[in-house]
C-alpha cells in the first residue's frame, strides 16, 4: 500500500510542479496554504475525508489518492516554503509516505487537510535539522525572550498571511531558516504558538521571540525592497 502510494504522489507531485514538464518547483504559485478550504478551491466533506481514511487503514491502497489529489498544492506550497524550491518535490513525497505511515495516528475529530499540513511541516523541520547536523538550528536556551512578542495581530501580521505579492514570497524566503520556519509553520500552516513550540521544541515564549523578530527582518527586507524600486 505505502509503495504504490508513494509513487502516485511522486507522479502528482512532479505534474503540478512542472506542469506536466520537467523542471523545477513554480515559486511564483505560492498562496498560503490558509487560504482555501479544499485543494483547488474545492470545499472538502470531512464525513466523506473520514470514509476515506477508514478504508485506507482497512487496506484499500487507492483510498487516499482523491486526498493526495485535493490537497498537492498545499503540501507543496509548505514545502517550498519551509526547506526551498530545489528540495520541495522530495520533501512532498516523503511527506506523504510519512502521512500514510502515520494514518493510525490520525484523529477523526480534526480536519484532515490540518493534520496532514502538521505531519508535513514536522517532516520538513526534520529536514531543516538535517542540514545543520553540525548545530542545532532552534536552540531551546539560546533565545532571549522578548517581553513584547506577543500573539497580537499586526498590518504585517496581514500582509504575511494574505501575501500574494511576489515580494512578500521572494522576502519570506530570504529569512534565515530559524525565522523562516516559524513564520511558515505560524501563517502557512496555521499552526498554533504551542504546536510550533512542539515542532521546533522550544518553549511558546521563544516562538514568540522568534515570529516577532522574524516579522521586524521581514519588514526591512520589504521596506528595502520598496526603495530600490522607487
Amino acid at each position: 500500500m505505502v509503495i504504490g502510494l508513494a509513487t502516485w504522489a511522486q507522479a502528482r507531485i512532479a505534474g503540478i510542479a512542472t506542469g506536466g514538464r520537467t523542471g523545477r518547483v513554480d515559486c511564483d504559485a505560492f498562496e498560503p496554504v490558509g487560504a482555501r478550504p479544499g485543494g483547488d478551491g474545492a470545499r472538502v466533506d470531512e464525513s466523506a475525508i473520514r470514509g476515506q481514511v477508514d478504508r485506507a487503514r482497512a487496506g484499500d491502497a487507492e483510498a487516499l489518492g482523491p486526498l493526495f489529489e485535493a490537497y498537492r498544492p498545499d503540501v507543496l506550497r509548505l514545502c517550498t516554503r519551509l526547506v526551498g524550491p530545489a528540495d520541495a518535490e522530495d520533501a512532498a513525497h516523503e511527506a506523504f509516505g510519512r502521512v500514510q505511515l502515520r494514518l493510525d495516528g490520525y484523529d477523526r475529530d480534526q480536519p484532515f487537510r490540518r493534520w496532514l499540513l502538521s505531519v508535513t511541516a514536522n517532516h520538513c523541520i526534520d529536514r531543516l535539522r538535517r542540514r545543520n547536523v553540525e548545530k542545532r538550528l532552534f536552540d531551546a536556551g539560546s533565545q532571549e525572550v522578548e517581553a513584547f512578542a506577543g500573539d497580537g495581530a499586526s498590518a504585517l501580521d496581514e500582509l504575511v498571511q494574505h501575501g500574494e505579492q511576489s515580494a512578500v514570497r521572494e522576502a519570506v524566503d530570504r529569512l534565515p531558516e530559524k525565522y523562516r520556519a516559524p513564520l511558515v509553520l505560524r501563517y502557512f500552516a496555521d499552526l498554533d504558538y504551542a504546536s510550533i513550540a512542539s515542532e521546533l521544541e522550544i518553549s511558546r515564549p521563544q516562538v514568540a521571540t522568534l515570529l516577532y523578530r522574524g516579522k521586524q527582518r521581514l519588514r526591512s527586507l520589504l521596506r528595502a525592497q520598496t526603495e530600490a524600486d522607487s
